[in-house]
């Protein structure tokens, strides 16, 4: 798993692929050394974003990870507290999504 995470940091740089994963610099970094004491964490994370290069959304369809980690930030800030359906739809789908759990 860390070669596959050393080829995503190579390609799109730390910053990006922590927000891809939902952790922090960091925490990705102390996993990178080989010190982050709950290795299994970021591994099961990274297996569901970066396994096929692309995530199946209910609500959009494949999207790619970024799109993924755009729209879980989203739904987090505005919550319920939008009127669009089609972004309330979102919103909740998010807030089941296994891969962000």
């Amino acid at each position: 798993m860390k070669e596959i995470l050393q080829e995503e940091i190579q390609k799109r740089g730390k910053k990006q692929v922590a927000f891809e994963l939902g952790i922090s610099v960091s925490t990705l970094t102390l996993y990178m050394q080989g010190k982050y004491p709950a290795p299994e964490r970021v591994e099961e994370r990274a297996k569901k974003i970066y396994s096929n290069g692309r995530i199946q959304c209910p609500v959009l369809g494949e999207i790619s990870p970024a799109q993924c980690a755009e729209n879980y930030e989203l739904a987090e800030k505005v919550g319920r507290m939008v009127s669009n359906p089609e972004k309330l739809k979102l919103y909740r789908a998010c807030m089941k999504c296994e891969i962000r759990k």
